[in-house]
């Protein structure tokens, strides 16, 4: 039997992902966790960054900031889009975020999976027609700070009081263009701090990553296969040492019927093997799966995880059509 992965390559067609969000949001993570899962060689993804359409001197000059959807080359990105899902190549253009600059284009693509992560991804209408999944991606202000400032002082070599400051002159804008995809979005992932406190041990140990991760899921129209979800009690008792909780509800959000879960602190790894087993054996890919590294995982992991079941559920679907 052929598996998920195999039946994509054959199908001939070309499925597109859109993450929205803030900068410094998480997009990248919970993007590449989806591509490893999913087989990094039948995976490409790129920003959204690259298709601004003033570079940073020109936005200081203008008093604009890149979550004005003016100041990006939307329609480019559709024609880009379009062009993937036909199974063709494109010239991206490239935006190097050490000099703000626009540095000319590099080919790219095409590949079986297209995940394209940005600020407004799914703004227009035209790329909402274009995306076969879209997440929104919305951490708590605290969080989406301390990740911000994180990377761009860190990688991108920014100084903390500028970061700051920029953050502070993007939220109005970040409410009227950014956070108002969510209502188009069929799965949002809300992340916040943990409730549970780590214990530390040692004090060289660096603080743990814990969260509390909610997942805002559409609920599907089409029947899906049933996914054993089974939690083994006696190895919660016997291997654990770490808080976590899972919590289900039904709800209502942007008019659209959704469930929620809600996870939070970090779970051991052979709590969740037999879903990432299961997972492996469908898409054929458990070898990049099964590598991990640490014995527990944190909510994100664990998010990423189900994630990558829904997008697995909404392909079958799609293939299926």
């Amino acid at each position: 039997m052929q598996s998920l992965t195999e039946r994509i390559i054959d199908s001939g067609k070309v499925f597109i992902f859109a993450v929205a969000g803030d900068s410094g949001s998480g997009k990248t993570t919970l993007s590449s966790g989806i591509k490893r899962i999913l087989g990094e060689e039948n995976v490409i993804s790129f920003s959204m960054d690259d298709y601004h359409s003033l570079d940073r001197r020109q936005r200081k000059d203008f008093g604009i900031t890149p979550l004005n959807p003016a100041a990006n080359y939307l329609d480019l990105l559709a024609d880009h889009l379009e062009a993937l899902r036909r199974g063709e190549s494109i010239d991206k253009p490239v935006y190097d975020h050490n000099t703000g600059q626009i540095r000319g284009t590099v080919p790219f693509g095409p590949a079986p999976v297209v995940i394209v992560e940005g600020l407004h991804p799914f703004y227009t209408e035209r790329l909402r027609h274009i995306t076969d999944i879209k997440i929104f991606v919305d951490p708590s202000r605290s969080v989406k700070r301390l990740w911000k400032v994180r990377r761009d002082v860190g990688e991108r070599g920014y100084r903390p009081e500028d970061v700051m400051r920029e953050i502070l002159q993007r939220e109005p804008d970040y409410k009227l263009y950014v956070d108002i995809q969510k209502i188009y979005a069929e799965i949002v992932v809300k992340i916040q701090e943990s409730r549970f406190h780590p214990r530390i041990l040692e004090i060289e140990q660096p603080k743990p990553e814990w969260y509390s991760v909610r997942l805002i899921q559409q609920m599907l129209d089409q029947p899906v296969p049933e996914v054993d979800m089974t939690i083994d009690l006696s190895k919660i008792l016997l291997s654990s040492e770490h808080e976590f909780s899972l919590e289900f509800e039904r709800d209502d959000y942007y008019a659209k019927k959704v469930g929620v879960m809600t996870i939070d602190g970090e779970i051991h790894q052979s709590m969740i093997d037999h879903l990432e087993q299961k997972l492996g054996r469908t898409l054929g890919t458990y070898a990049a799966i099964s590598d991990r590294r640490k014995e527990y995982v944190n909510a994100i992991g664990v998010a990423q995880l189900i994630l990558t079941w829904r997008c697995v559920e909404k392909l079958e679907h799609l293939l299926g059509t």
